[in-house]
């Protein structure tokens, strides 16, 4: 190598080390962010087993989907909602609004996971019109339930004055008269002089009924589920912040929070029964996927209503079974035998009335378990759940605890079959086995802590059922004997047969003792 070409691989080496030392200097560590994110990318891990269960179908919610070609024709529609919007409160402008999100874009911003390479204008006009379509999405809804309660109570109302009002046609004096007489003199009032009102909507004026009747969102069956779908999914969320700061600007006056607004119009849309969201008022909200996670807190039914302090709930350690030997905790065994074989065992399966579809109980060889509806949309439902629980920081993972329970439960289209026959599942789905399949890859790649999730009472009494002795003689006998009709007939012919033998020795022997005379 000749001394010029050393020379200039020398210069190279420190011009490219020089300006890498500048990069690492000049780099801050995430100086965009001062607070944790609470909107996450799906991990890959995660959407390996089903992609399509975190990417929305027909309208992206914040930054992540703003771009897909196929959901634009809803962004065109998002102005139409916007132009409602502005028009909830004369008092306030396009300009308020949007001063409103850009005194909160950073907290908007840090928010999402992984940075957003949007300008301030872009950010905020994103931000304004997916909120406003929100908003504008749920009221709509609300507001017809609104128009309808009051046009029945209006309905109501005018009835009764009616009866208060309506006078007798004809005045009969009371003195004693025939029964017939009587009958066809019965003072009658007159219908035709005071009209009872229809019942109906009376306030829905032509103008919003042509609205409604040409929305495609509201105009047919199949579009709103699914626009309820993709604000339930994770990588889809907007601040809450945002939705309540333009919510309290627009509805100065309305009586009732944002929070109630969601949770009427989800839970109209989710199969599953959800808790009303009036004990969760010390929690901040993130977004709503994170209020509907709230509401279906396990611990606030068991814990008479009473919310707990934060998201994350610290073991009990009192309930923990010491060991007489170390006295440490006996360790919880992370499995417990599928419904067909807690069946034989003795364990009574039954349907639970009750106003959460996490709340699984097991007392005294029954387990009791609320209806869970299964569709097509089950699996994004919980899958979103899921994700967010795994991703978050400080969330209690009850609902991978619950995924993780009936995992256990549901290993064939035996077990499905069992729950279905006690009214606990009811599947909209093909057969047994596309449920069983549902369940037994819902928590493949997530972690639990299966000491401090709910059920880690369950798995204990359910397990400390299956070891008992009996319990699993009583299993061995049911499962090697009493398993298919024909295994009944069988045994009950060999007890005929094996009766029958007996009686027949003890008549032989008798006759050998004493023969007959």
């Amino acid at each position: 190598m000749s001394n010029a070409e050393e020379k200039f691989e020398i210069i190279t080496s420190e011009e490219w080390l020089s300006s890498l030392k500048k990069r690492v200097d000049e780099t801050k560590w995430m100086d965009w962010r001062t607070d944790g994110p609470t909107i996450f990318k799906v991990p890959g891990i995660f959407q390996e087993a089903n992609s399509n269960a975190y990417k929305p179908r027909m309208v992206s919610l914040g930054p992540y989907h703003h771009r897909n070609i196929h959901l634009k024709a809803m962004e065109d529609l998002k102005w139409h909602y916007l132009q409602k919007f502005l028009g909830r409160n004369p008092g306030k402008s396009l300009e308020d609004y949007i001063e409103q999100i850009k005194k909160r874009e950073l907290e908007a911003r840090m928010a999402y996971s992984e940075k957003v390479a949007m300008t301030s204008d872009e950010f905020v006009q994103m931000m304004l019109l997916d909120c406003c379509f929100v908003i504008e999405i749920i009221h709509s809804y609300v507001e017809k339930r609104e128009e309808k309660e009051e046009a029945v109570d209006k309905q109501i109302r005018c009835t009764r004055s009616w009866f208060r009002t309506a006078r007798p046609m004809h005045s009969v004096a009371a003195q004693p008269r025939p029964l017939m007489h009587s009958m066809a003199m019965r003072p009658t009032y007159s219908l035709l002089a005071r009209p009872i009102p229809m019942l109906g909507n009376q306030l829905r004026t032509d103008e919003k009924a042509t609205e409604a009747e040409h929305n495609p969102i509201t105009s047919t069956w199949y579009t709103l589920p699914v626009v309820v779908q993709d604000m339930l999914m994770l990588e889809n969320q907007l601040p809450f912040v945002l939705l309540q700061t333009l919510f309290h600007s627009a509805f100065p006056k309305s009586p009732d929070r944002l929070e109630n607004w969601i949770f009427e119009f989800v839970s109209k849309f989710v199969k599953s029964k959800i808790e009303n969201p009036t004990n969760i008022s010390d929690v901040k909200i993130h977004h709503i996927l994170h209020l509907l996670h709230c509401c279906l807190d396990p611990s606030k039914i068991r814990d008479g209503g009473k919310p707990p302090s934060s998201l994350w709930h610290k073991p009990n350690w009192n309930n923990l079974r010491l060991s007489r030997e170390d006295n440490h905790p006996t360790p919880l065994l992370k499995w417990i035998p599928s419904a067909t074989q807690l069946m034989e065992a003795g364990v009574h399966f039954r349907k639970k009335e009750a106003t959460n579809f996490l709340d699984i109980t097991f007392q005294n060889g029954k387990m009791e378990i609320p209806l869970l509806q299964v569709d097509d949309d089950t699996e994004t439902f919980l899958r979103n759940l899921i994700a967010f629980e795994q991703c978050s920081k400080n969330v209690s993972l009850h609902v991978t605890a619950y995924a993780a329970l009936m995992d256990c439960i549901i290993n064939t289209a035996a077990d499905v079959a069992l729950l279905q026959q006690h009214g606990i599942i009811l599947s909209g789905l093909g057969d047994g086995k596309q449920v069983a399949d549902l369940f037994n890859k819902l928590c493949k790649e997530v972690t639990l802590d299966y000491e401090k999730s709910y059920v880690s009472g369950i798995y204990k009494d359910v397990n400390k059922h299956w070891t008992n002795k009996y319990n699993q003689w009583r299993a061995r006998l049911n499962h090697d004997y009493f398993s298919n009709p024909w295994a009944v007939i069988s045994v009950f012919a060999a007890i005929l047969l094996f009766g029958l033998a007996i009686t027949q020795t003890i008549y032989s022997a008798l006759s050998y003792v004493r023969p007959p005379s």
